[in-house]
């Protein structure tokens, strides 16, 4: 058993067992047998509160376990091996609230892939690691001002910037401190940190060199039967190349806002848009990025049918070193599955036309499927996945239409804390794939399990 091992499992067996202790003191405990007619009361202790209850007031045990079968084709333009694994994910949670306004979280989680095709990436493998770790004070809930400083999960608006989500088998956390404010329908969120570095070998830790900042705003009655969302965000980073290959620092600002909300006759609407400017070592940043969609659902159609469609495009980079970085930066932010399920898609240069369906043939039971057609922004930038990994790059090519898709998924829900999820996604090689000669196509399904502790 190597050090390394060692290091990485030693304190989180020692805060599963202390977890555990004072789940067994406060809540799987027996309770003392009556005493026989006729014995007189104990007598109160001048200690107040009993252990017990104090335990079962203030601590709360919270966990999650998620299997998940995926098996993917089509491995010629992806990253992602064509393989048939199972995804396994187990996450034990403590809360400790004293008091209104104090509360104390931790919680480990252990990721792990099994039959994978090869050595597995930081992306779906990361065993006996601190996921999150934070102190919260002030007002918990309602109005007024609450400060959280730790390791968390973090989401700000769509997420499409910043998120940490939960489809990937490693979802990445993010050190930082978040003030917010809230009053009556407004709000705002005060963001300073960095996203955590996942690494397999040893103890996660924030992404060095790297650093984020944040506003994000809420206000929910500037317009009837909507939420205007203004931001605005801000990064760091060192030693990156510029596109004559100087190194630098990069120093962004990312200014934008979301509009989401609901109009009389079922109709709903949501646009968000973005832009960027800074500098990237000695380039420029200009680069921008829009979503805008729709839906409809009719209440005289069964199974509570939704229509829906949305376009998003995102700036790319004319290829030239003319001083100008034009390829649209997505942060941390979510790709999966907002971009598309198979996660060989991002914002960044991208061209989405995304139409699509859902419904409730049953309480517990909903169905979605999209269809999806995908175009560069420019052919002169790259094709990237859903991490911002640059997949597939032809500058040669006399198309930009990478392909079509369908999305599908279906989720049981069990009861209240077990679900299963099944589904696909797909990608049949446009003009552009076909000229880089990636005609494979690709197909991914899953099939998840989720219980929650």
């Amino acid at each position: 058993m190597t050090n390394s091992y060692l290091t990485r499992t030693v304190p989180v067996m020692v805060g599963t067992t202390l977890y555990l202790s004072l789940f067994l003191g406060s809540g799987i405990a027996q309770d003392p047998a009556p005493a026989p007619p006729g014995t007189p009361a104990p007598a109160q202790s001048d200690a107040g509160e009993q252990p017990q209850g104090f335990f079962a007031r203030t601590f709360t045990i919270s966990g999650e376990v998620r299997e998940r079968w995926e098996a993917t084709h089509g491995a010629n333009f992806t990253l992602t091996p064509a393989d048939s694994y199972l995804a396994s994910r187990t996450r034990l949670g403590l809360a400790f609230k004293p008091t209104s306004w104090l509360r104390f979280f931790a919680q480990a989680q252990d990721s792990r892939v099994l039959f994978y095709k090869k050595n597995p990436t930081s992306a779906v493998s990361d065993p006996f690691d601190l996921r999150q770790g934070y102190v919260e004070v002030g007002v918990l809930e309602g109005n007024g001002v609450n400060v959280r400083v730790g390791r968390e999960e973090l989401q700000l608006g769509s997420g499409r910037l910043i998120g940490t989500g939960d489809w990937t088998n490693v979802t990445k956390p993010f050190d930082v401190a978040i003030g917010t404010i809230t009053y009556g329908s407004f709000s705002t969120q005060l963001v300073e940190g960095t996203q955590v570095l996942i690494d397999p070998a040893r103890m996660d830790r924030g992404r060095p060199g790297e650093h984020f900042y944040a506003d994000y705003s809420t206000f929910k009655k500037l317009i009837p039967g909507a939420s205007v969302e203004p931001y605005l965000m801000a990064k760091t980073a060192l030693n990156v190349k510029s596109k004559d290959g100087v190194l630098g620092d990069a120093d962004i600002i990312y200014m934008g806002g979301r509009l989401i909300g609901t109009v009389p006759g079922g109709f709903d609407y949501n646009f968000e848009g973005l832009r960027e400017a800074g500098s990237y070592a000695d380039d420029t940043v200009s680069a921008w990025g829009y979503v805008g969609g729709g839906g409809w659902t009719n209440a005289r159609l069964p199974w509570k049918l939704h229509f829906s469609s949305d376009y998003m495009v995102g700036s790319g980079d004319s290829g030239l070193k003319d001083g100008r970085h034009e390829s649209l930066d997505t942060l941390y932010g979510l790709q999966q599955p907002l971009t598309s399920l198979t996660g060989l898609f991002n914002w960044r240069n991208l061209e989405n036309l995304r139409i699509g369906a859902d419904f409730r043939p049953a309480k517990k039971l909903t169905i979605k499927a999209s269809f999806r057609d995908y175009w560069l922004t420019k052919v002169s930038d790259g094709m990237y996945n859903s991490a911002g990994t640059e997949t597939v790059l032809n500058t040669k090519a006399t198309s930009n239409h990478i392909g079509e898709g369908v999305d599908t998924q279906t989720i049981w829900a069990l009861n209240a804390k077990t679900s299963i999820g099944i589904g696909v996604g797909t990608v049949a090689p446009g003009a552009y794939l076909q000229q880089s000669k990636k005609t494979s196509g690709f197909v991914y399904p899953y099939l998840s399990f989720t219980r929650q502790l």
